[in-house]
Formats: structure tokens, C-alpha cells, sequence
């Protein structure tokens, strides 16, 4: 500031006097008598263009960055060479979030002082909030090297960097970012708001290059510091749901969703995580579930439509989905996309990931039009399907990551479905219609959905094994019963250990065999650890395997006799693989959604055999069979037949069957 006022006393003693008077009140955070003085000095000299920026800068310390525009604009048409009123006016604009105004502004800035550090710092600021995350990572690192010391800067560096990372699925300046982001959080000149950004992207960093473990104590210390932070309480929650503890993560997203009653991802994770809980009843599910999506009742949602109500016309069908990528939901979905009679149905996808892949690219080709929405609002989303005139919009995600509920809040479709990779009601009155089978949801139990539901024959969805899955086999002969559950290690409740420590009491010779990628994580072992220690569960009989390549998770089935399903939360894709290796799944009924999808494919390949009414006969079934090798090599070699001549693998006749539905939904609605 006091070179600001040498500068300013080359105006006159007089009008240097106002000038200072000013500087000096605003220094010591008067801005009524700063403006006071500079207002004075403007009327002194009306052709004084500092005078003019200074007042646009109390303006904008004083909250109206539009009149300090003004100001700014006023100054630079008196004399635009200085640095100071482009900067100024750049700040003006990013203000008021208008940063294609801004980044100009700044670029105009550091044409006439190139190197200056807080110019290059802002424009970094701005094209990042601009989402040019490129641009943005430049400038930070001009940024950095104007000022090597600033620990801000290398802050900011490092967030851009995990910024970009996530955006781009580019994982090559992770390590950089962790690195830097890991210097300025020793550094103790960083005060606390800067320590807690940084220590957010760094547990993000750590994140996305698959080491959730070692973000765990990052979000654990930032909670700690700040209990009711919403970002960190959802990364968090999102951290150990990674972890696969679910359990230990609901009542974080409990407490965004008590902050934020209307936070999308929190009440999707609230009611995703309340589907794992044994503890639960089914019924306080169903209505809280129905509760937390009060929060999305909007005056805007449609109620008319300009759709033809002609019942036999070609349908215009819409598809929402966050995993239109290599994903587990995917290997349900893509041959129904491509055994879709496009002369009956025009397929529009409505493409909601973040990351995009190979898989990505091969399923563009199967659908007529593709829309990639990530970055659009949710009005931007509604306009677009109302302009592509869709007749039945359909969400594959449910509650699961990234969904796009809020759109399916509003209406934008006159039929509205839920199908594939969530499996329960969505609670959301808008949904129409909720696509399961006679087994999945039987009559007796449609009163767990909010939405009326659409039964298929035989299955609610159809499996694509891999193609260079390995043949059946059994164990060697000389092996002791081996026990498995290759599921989501968040599945594994105390109810669920508890049960099965019965039943590796009633087997002593046999061993248990878990399997997940969470168990690669360090925090995780040691809390399965401790939760088959409180279950009764000799360490010494269990074997935790971490994640490897699909192939060869099927591969591993080879040394398995019995699989085990968990509940509330049974399997679905990894009962069908268990099952196409020719493994037996010994499953227990349960009563919403989420626990019996094991049991629907079971009746659906005819072996109902292994589905166990209660707790005793689960154990029953798993102990004699495990000891029976005779009927374990029968199940070996037909199981895979089973289920190649099931509706399960029968993708031509499922997606006409899929396709009757969306055309009996739409006779509905143009009768109703």
C-alpha cells in the first residue's frame, strides 16, 4: 500500500491528500470513509481514471462487484495501460461467476505486467471455474514460478491437478498432485482454510489413484477439524464406502443429508447404505426411503405432454445412465441395446459419466442418438429430452453413484421407468414403473415400491458372460471345503458372520474364502479383521484376497465348493458368475429387492433348491452340500447349461420381452 500512495501523490498535494485519507481508511477496513475521500478526489479531478479504479475496488470489498464493473470500465476509458484496472475489472467478473468476461480481463492484465503473481494466481482461479482445467493447470504453474514460496499457489496447483484428473480419467499427475498437495500441508505458514483444501484434494488424489486406505486418515483428520464440512463429510462417507464399510460410512451421509435435506448424492447414499443394514426392518426402510424423497417434490415437474397418444407408434425411448462404460451394469445392458427392434423403438442414450472409455465408444454404436449430459443442469437435461420428444425415459441407476434422479423429479417424459442396475424402488412418486420379475417382486411385497410394478417373465435382466471365462472346474479332490463370497466386502454384517461362523462350527475342516478389491486397502482388512474376531470367526480359517482382472476373479471359482450369499444385500452380478463357473449359491429369502435377486435366478435355472427360508436351514444346506462331492460335480457340469438355456442368457427373447413392457407401459398412458 505505500508504494500505492507514492504513486498517488504525483496527482497534487491536495488531491494525493484525498487519495491517502482514502487508502489509509481502507486499509483499516473503513470503506464508508474510504469511499468518502475517494469520491472527493473523483470530484476534484472527474478525469482521474485512479480515482475511479480505487472506488471500484471499495465496490467490490463492499459486495457489488456489478457497480465496481462500472467503475473499472470508467477507468479504463481514460487511461487503459495500466495493469491495475484490468485486474481489477477481472475480479469484477469472476464475482459475478462471469469468467469468460474475467479471463480476458486478466489476460489484458498480464500483457502489461507479465509476471505478476496474483494476476496469474486469479486467472488460474478463473479458468478453472470456467471448467478449462488445461488452461487452468497452466496458468497455476506460472502461477508458482512467479512466487516458489507461496504455499497457496502450490495448493492451488495441486487441487487443478486432481481436478483434471478426475474430469479426464488421467491418472499420470496424480502422484504429482499428491506430492505437492503433501509439501504445502507440512508447510506451517498455510493457515486453516488452506490446510483443509489441501487436505481434501489430497485424500482425493489418493483416492482416485485407488488408494482409498491412505485417504482414510486425510478425511479423518478433516472431519475431526470440521465436523459438519459437507464436502468432507461426503468424501468421507464415499472413502469408506470404497473401503467396503458401508456400515461404518451411513451415519456420515446421514448428517449431509440432516445438513441438506435436498443433497442428491447424500440421500442417495443414505438409502443405498440402509439396503446393507440386517438391523433394519424392512418396512422403516421403505418409508424412509419414501421420506428422504419428499425432498424432491417440485412445482415444476410436468404435467402435460405434447406426445401423440397413438399406442402403436414407433416409441421414442430414452436410456439415463452415469455407467455407460466398462461396468458391472453394462454387462447387463449392452445386448439389449443391441437387440433393440429399432423399428418399433428409436434409442436415445442420455450418456451421465464422468469418465469415458472404450466401452463408452463400442456402445455409441448401438444406440441411434447419444447425449452426453454430465455437465449439463438439470433444467439443460429436461429441455433436451422434452426437445427429443421421448415418449418413456428410463433410469438404469437408481440410487446407485451418479444418478440423475433429480430429472426423473421433474417429469420431462409422460412415462417414467426404473430398471437394471439398482436393485429397489427408487421411492420417487414420478417413476411410473419399477421393472422386476415375479421372483424378485412378488404381488406380496410390491407394496415396498413407490412405484407400480412391471413384472417380466422369467427375470428382470439378462447376463453376458465374459468370453474368455474358463471353463468349470472342480477343486482337487484331496481340498478341504472351501466356503466363498467374492461379493462387496460392505455385504459382510455381523448377522452374516454370525451365520456363517454356525456354519463353519458345523463344517470344523472347512475354510472361508473372501474376495474384493477393498481388501487390497490396509483399514479394510483390519475392520474385517475385527468384525470376524466379534463374530466368533478363527482368523486361521479365513482367507481375504484383494482385487484382480474379472477373468481372473472367475478363474479363482476353480477352488471353491460353496458359495455364500450375503444378506439384507445379496449378490447379483457375482451370483451369476459364481453360478456360470458352476459354483452352487446358497442364498437365504429375504423381502426387499436387494436380497432377492440370488433367489430369482435360482428359480430362473430351476435349482431352487439352495434358496434357505431362515437362518438354520442355510446352514443345513451349505454343510451337506459342501461335504456332497457327487452333487457338487453335477452341479459343475450343469449349471453353466442351466443357465445357457434360462432366460438369463437368452438376450433376443428378453429384450422383446423388455420391449413389451415399454410398449404396455405406453397403451397405458395413451388410455389413461
Amino acid at each position: 500500500m505505500a508504494s500505492f500512495l507514492a504513486r498517488f501523490r504525483r496527482a497534487g498535494p491536495d488531491h494525493a491528500s484525498l487519495l491517502e485519507t482514502g487508502l489509509n481508511a481502507f486499509e483499516d477496513g473503513d470503506l464508508e470513509a474510504a469511499q468518502r475521500a475517494f469520491e472527493a478526489a473523483l470530484a476534484a479531478r472527474p478525469d482521474d481514471a485512479r480515482s475511479l479504479n480505487l472506488l471500484g475496488v471499495v465496490a467490490l470489498a463492499s459486495g457489488s462487484p456489478e457497480v465496481a464493473e462500472g467503475r473499472f470500465r470508467a477507468a479504463l476509458a481514460l487511461d487503459a495501460s495500466p495493469h491495475g484496472p484490468w485486474f481489477n475489472l477481472g475480479n469484477a467478473f469472476a464475482a459475478q461467476q462471469r469468467y469468460g468476461d474475467a479471463i480476458p480481463a486478466y489476460e489484458a492484465a498480464l500483457a502489461r505486467s507479465p509476471g505478476d503473481f496474483a494476476t496469474l494466481f486469479n486467472l488460474a482461479r478463473a479458468h478453472g471455474d470456467a471448467g478449462d482445467l488445461d488452461n487452468a493447470v497452466h496458468a497455476a504453474r506460472r502461477a508458482c514460478a512467479a512466487a516458489p514460496e507461496h504455499a497457496g499457489a502450490r495448493i492451488e496447483l495441486g487441487t487443478l491437478l486432481v481436478r483434471r484428473a478426475a474430469a479426464h480419467a488421467e491418472t499420470s499427475c496424480l502422484t504429482e498432485a499428491s506430492g505437492i498437495l503433501e509439501a504445502a500441508l507440512a508447510s506451517p505458514e498455510i493457515d486453516a482454510a488452506a490446510r483443509h483444501n489441501a487436505r481434501l484434494f489430497l485424500a482425493e488424489a489418493l483416492t482416485l489413484a485407488g488408494q482409498a486406505g491412505a485417504a482414510l486418515p486425510h478425511l479423518q483428520a478433516l472431519h475431526a477439524a470440521a465436523p459438519d464440512d459437507l464436502e468432507g463429510l461426503i468424501k468421507l462417507g464415499n472413502c469408506l464406502n470404497t473401503l467396503g464399510m458401508i456400515g461404518v460410512a451411513a451415519p456420515y451421509y446421514a448428517r449431509v443429508v440432516a445438513l441438506s435435506p435436498g443433497h442428491l448424492p447424500a440421500i442417495s447414499s443414505a438409502i443405498s447404505s440402509a439396503d446393507y443394514s440386517a438391523e433394519l426392518p424392512p418396512s422403516e426402510n421403505t418409508r424412509n426411503r419414501r421420506s428422504l424423497m419428499q425432498a424432491f417434490a417440485d412445482p415444476r415437474r410436468a404435467t402435460t405432454w405434447s406426445n401423440s397418444r397413438d399406442p402403436a407408434r414407433r416409441l421414442r425411448l430414452g436410456y439415463v445412465s452415469p455407467d455407460f462404460r466398462s461396468h458391472v451394469a453394462m454387462v447387463l445392458f449392452e445386448d439389449v441395446l443391441r437387440h433393440h427392434d429399432t423399428s418399433s423403438f428409436e434409442v436415445f442414450c442420455y450418456d451421465a459419466a464422468i469418465r469415458r472409455d472404450a466401452k463408452n465408444r463400442a456402445l455409441r454404436e448401438l444406440a441411434a442418438h447419444w447425449r452426453e449430459i454430465d455437465a449439463l443442469s438439470t433444467d439443460a437435461v429436461c429441455d433436451l429430452i422434452r426437445a427429443d420428444g421421448i415418449d418413456i425415459l428410463v433410469d438404469l441407476a437408481g440410487h446407485t453413484a451418479g444418478n440423475r434422479l433429480m430429472v426423473f423429479a421433474r417429469k420431462p417424459a409422460p412415462v417414467q421407468a426404473s430398471w437394471l442396475a439398482y436393485p429397489g424402488s427408487t421411492g420417487l412418486p414420478e417413476i411410473d414403473y419399477l421393472v422386476s420379475d415375479a421372483v424378485t417382486t412378488p404381488a406380496s411385497l410390491a407394496h415396498h415400491a413407490s412405484e407400480m410394478i412391471w413384472r417380466l417373465p422369467g427375470t428382470r435382466f439378462c447376463y453376458t458372460p465374459l468370453a474368455e471365462a474358463p471353463a468349470p472346474a472342480l477343486p482337487a479332490p484331496e481340498t478341504v471345503p472351501i466356503f466363498a463370497c467374492f461379493n462387496n466386502v460392505s455385504k459382510l454384517n455381523a448377522r452374516v458372520l454370525a451365520l456363517w461362523q454356525r456354519l463353519l462350527a458345523a463344517v470344523p475342516e472347512a475354510r472361508l474364502v473372501l474376495k474384493s478389491g477393498a481388501l487390497d486397502a490396509a483399514p479394510t482388512r483390519a475392520w474385517l479383521a475385527g468384525a470376524l474376531a466379534r463374530a466368533g470367526i478363527d482368523p486361521g480359517r479365513v482367507e481375504m484376497r484383494g482385487g484382480s482382472s474379472y477373468e481372473q476373479a472367475l478363474a479363482d471359482y476353480a477352488g471353491v465348493h460353496v458359495a455364500l450369499d450375503p444378506f439384507p444385500f445379496c449378490g447379483g452380478l457375482t451370483s451369476l458368475d459364481a453360478l456360470w463357473m458352476g459354483v452352487p449359491v446358497v442364498t437365504l429369502e429375504q423381502e426387499l429387492m436387494a436380497g432377492r435377486q440370488t433367489q430369482a435366478f435360482l428359480d430362473c435355472m430351476g435349482v431352487a433348491e439352495l434358496v434357505a427360508g431362515d437362518e438354520d436351514a442355510y446352514v443345513r444346506i451349505a454343510a451337506t452340500l459342501v461335504r456332497d462331492r457327487a452333487r457338487l460335480a453335477v452341479y459343475r457340469q450343469d449349471l453353466r447349461q442351466r443357465m445357457l438355456s434360462s432366460p438369463l442368457c437368452d438376450h433376443a427373447g428378453f429384450t422383446r420381452a423388455l420391449e413389451a413392457a415399454w410398449r404396455g407401459m405406453w397403451q397405458r398412458w395413451c388410455q389413461a
